[in-house]
């Protein structure tokens, strides 16, 4: 790099290795002159030498965040193209919708069904993420298997069929995904130093009397018992028993703790300090499988850096997309309008039109 072009365009500026010049500037006729120019020379090549490190700086973190994402495991969908993935509009060319899935397994993230099943959607023009967490029973159609819970359809085909279903019923224009193994996240909330969350009575009577201590049974992992009631910090494994709750209410309230716990992680991380913040990163990123490139993380993880977007969320059904259980073919359904549900999931997204008491709550 070059620090004397600047000087080169003026007719009047000085040439510091000429000797002629050096004789014309020393002379008693102009020393203040010299030694305004000195000192200016001293600043510019200050402030370029901290640019130059402020630049070295950026690009090893860069490189560093590009090198840990790097080591996702991959699996793309078994077609891009957009009919076969039920794709026929283009509503929401102007947000980013992603299919988050919740693997509840102790073994890898692609075996059995899923657990959890979330549309994640990235709101640049508003600078806010978005969750829709799906009923897991809700009864849908699935390609090649007539209707069936939404759930079953990761167990038919994996992450490819449960996109194709969620864009055939609820046109969400779905063309990545990324499975989140939820059981190993307790470690990552350890790490972190725990979540907060808001647990009440029913809840934990129920977390110490079965929860919990299944949990000690069936695996190795130890978990206290939940001494009292209200908002408080929750260890790994206790927020992992919390997640789970399923019998005392149902799949709705199960998948608003789930985002719950979610949503608590993303605001402790947020408050972290930024020296622990790779390692955090390192750890979730290993517990997930996805299609989208490592560039399409990047992107979307300095945008989130640059814009703190605002988070919001909502279940389907709810009090505006009314269900009921119903037992279908022997097994325990969700049902609902899909039309109108899919409606509710375009007003959400879009921000259409203003949300409503309900929604906000």
């Amino acid at each position: 790099m070059r620090y004397t072009n600047e000087f080169d365009s003026d007719k009047d500026s000085i040439d510091i290795y000429s000797s002629t010049r050096y004789e014309d500037i020393s002379s008693t006729s102009k020393p203040r002159k010299r030694k305004k120019r000195k000192k200016k020379s001293k600043v510019i090549a200050i402030i370029c030498i901290l640019l130059i490190c402020l630049s070295a700086v950026g690009v090893a973190v860069y490189s560093y965040a590009y090198s840990v994402i790097n080591k996702v495991e991959r699996a793309p969908l078994e077609t891009e193209e957009l009919e076969e993935l039920n794709i026929v509009t283009s509503t929401y060319s102007g947000v980013k919708n992603i299919a988050l899935l919740g693997i509840d397994s102790r073994q890898d993230n692609t075996s059995g069904r899923s657990d959890a099943v979330l549309v994640l959607s990235i709101d640049k023009k508003h600078d806010k993420i978005k969750l829709i967490s799906i009923a897991r029973d809700s009864y849908v159609k699935i390609d090649g298997h007539g209707q069936d819970k939404i759930t079953h359809a990761y167990a038919y085909g994996k992450s490819t069929l449960l996109v194709k279903a969620l864009n055939k019923n609820f046109g969400l224009e779905i063309t990545d995904y990324v499975t989140v193994n939820f059981f190993e996240f307790s470690r990552i909330i350890d790490y972190i130093g725990g979540v907060k969350v808001d647990v009440n009575k029913k809840e934990k009577d129920h977390l110490n009397s079965y929860i919990i201590p299944k949990l000690r049974k069936q695996t190795s992992l130890k978990c206290d018992s939940i001494s009292s009631t209200g908002e408080q910090t929750l260890t790994g494994t206790q927020a992992l028993c919390y997640a789970r709750i399923r019998k005392i209410d149902g799949d709705i309230e199960r998948g608003n703790r789930q985002k719950e716990v979610l949503m608590a992680m993303f605001k402790k991380v947020k408050k972290m300090n930024v020296t622990k913040l790779p390692k955090v990163a390192e750890m979730v990123l290993s517990e997930c499988q996805t299609s989208l490139s490592t560039n399409d993380i990047m992107n979307m993880g300095l945008w989130a850096v640059a814009s703190n977007p605002e988070i919001e969320n909502i279940s389907i059904p709810n009090d505006n997309v009314k269900g009921r259980g119903q037992m279908i073919r022997g097994a325990w359904c969700y049902v609902y309008d899909i039309d109108k549900a899919a409606e509710e999931m375009k007003k959400f997204i879009l921000e259409t039109e203003p949300l409503t008491k309900t929604e906000e709550e």
